[in-house]
């Protein structure tokens, strides 16, 4: 820039007002906006009024340097600098070395909050240990003393509502313990609450969530105290509940829920409990293998779904086996949108999908992640047929309601080109069909002889295919 003056060039970013230069570097990390004040004496001081503190423990020095500095280093040095008249609107910390103290995290938040922090995100560390710090409790429920003694604390001013009333908006804490006071618990203007890998008693957790009034997000994830909690709030629109292994009751109460997630075993899904359904959205995330022939399993989650009737959305996925068989013959005639992920590997699993498009009758919208596909595997079929057991079904919502259809991580395998095929022939209201292929796919002439191939499928002029590559 200074070179640019030199030569008569103009520099018009430099002669814009402090308050768009402030703006720009608020897009950037605090790291990048810092580095900023070597271009000029016109920048040297801007970064010191941007109202974003964002820091993580690597910062991407551009050349390499023998001791990187640490987090707690790089957080004072920019709370230090900052403008004292400014406002700190979002402040977030991920640390990924040591850990600081306790103090610094309380002078941290303190200093946010005071200025009139609205967002708020600390993801820190546990102190070093030999011992496993995260384990899954399934069966034990009670959480190994050493998460107590290793992990951050937050203060307890956090909590106040004479801290934090004011100006908090989005709360989100992870790998800490809680320290709530005994009185003056509230954070009337909380609208988003995220804890991962928070270590505090189950009745500190629901004392929290009822100190929230006006939560309309929420998500537990990786606590294992969370035992029984009852969610009542009035304007909750959103809440996930994963990997809370522990968890025997969960009893939500908010008649403006729009989206229930929920990620574990099939087992702990029986623990969610509504009174009222309504018209939600579901995600069920089964991380943990179960057996297809464990009856057991299997009729809790059809018990599950049964309380589901009212259902618009629904997103099933299993890591371990393909989610087809979770579905348990529950009829859902108010489903307008379907999302199966896992992997299509034997006919099986196209006949499991049209009985799931039988129970299925207002669909509008069909998403199939191909999750895991086995790019690997050699099509020997030259001649594609849509397998005997399906060809004669009949599902109403191929024929009524169908729109769009979405084939995510397409490889090509048989079974792949089976499913693409059935869905051509059968849903004859189908409008777009993206397709999406595997990072694995190679480019060029195999892309192209799948794209012809399909298109050659496509009888019906009303549907439009749509590709795009690497999903």
């Amino acid at each position: 820039m200074a070179m640019q003056q030199r030569a008569g060039g103009e520099d018009r970013v430099s002669a814009l007002p402090d308050a768009t230069l402030t703006r720009i570097l608020s897009h950037l990390d605090t790291y990048q906006a810092v580095r900023s004040s070597a271009l000029s004496r016109r920048w040297r001081h801007v970064f010191t009024t941007v109202p974003v503190v964002d820091l993580s423990a690597r910062p991407r020095p551009p050349v390499r340097i023998k001791e990187p500095v640490r987090i707690e280093h790089m957080v004072n040095s920019v709370l230090l600098n900052h403008d004292c008249t400014a406002p700190i609107r979002s402040f977030r910390v991920i640390g990924l070395g040591s850990p600081p103290s306790d103090i610094l995290i309380d002078q941290w938040i303190a200093t946010a909050l005071f200025a009139g922090a609205e967002k708020l995100n600390l993801d820190l560390p546990p102190r070093v240990t030999e011992q496993p710090i995260w384990p899954h409790t399934g069966t034990s429920g009670e959480a190994p003393d050493v998460l107590t003694e290793l992990s951050c604390t937050m203060p307890r001013h956090l909590f106040r509502s004479n801290a934090a009333d004011a100006t908090l908006r989005h709360l989100r804490l992870a790998s800490c313990k809680l320290d709530l006071p005994e009185q003056a618990l509230s954070l009337g203007s909380l609208e988003t609450l995220w804890l991962r890998r928070v270590n505090a008693p189950g009745e500190a957790l629901q004392r929290l969530v009822a100190a929230c009034p006006r939560l309309a997000e929420l998500t537990l994830e990786e606590c294992p105290t969370v035992k029984r909690i009852s969610v009542a709030l009035l304007h909750l629109r959103t809440f996930k509940i994963r990997c809370c292994h522990n968890a025997t009751r969960v009893f939500v109460d908010a008649p403006s829920l729009r989206s229930l997630g929920f990620k574990g075993n099939v087992a702990g899904i029986s623990a969610l409990s509504l009174p009222d359904w309504g018209e939600v959205g579901l995600a069920v995330d089964i991380c943990m293998a179960v057996d297809s022939e464990d009856t057991e399993e299997i009729r809790r989650l059809g018990q599950f779904l049964e309380r589901c009737t009212n259902l618009t959305s629904v997103s099933l996925s299993a890591q371990q086996q393909p989610p087809f068989f979770l579905w348990c013959r529950v009829q859902l005639p108010g489903l307008t949108r379907l999302e199966l992920k896992g992997p299509f590997r034997n006919r099986g699993h196209i006949t499991a999908l049209a009985n799931i498009l039988d129970d299925t009758t207002g669909l509008e919208v069909l998403t199939l992640v191909i999750d895991r596909p086995q790019v690997n595997e050699a099509s020997t079929c030259r001649v594609i047929k849509v397998p005997k057991d399906v060809r004669s079904s009949t599902a109403e919502c191929f024929r009524r309601t169908l729109r769009k259809i979405q084939l995510v991580k397409y490889s090509g395998t048989t079974t792949q080109r089976r499913l693409a095929l059935f869905l051509l022939t059968k849903a004859v209201r189908a409008e777009k069909l993206h397709v999406t292929f595997a990072t694995g796919v190679g480019g060029g002439s195999e892309t192209d002889q799948l794209k012809k191939e399909m298109e050659g499928w496509n009888r019906n002029p009303r549907t439009r295919i749509i590709y795009n590559t690497h999903g």
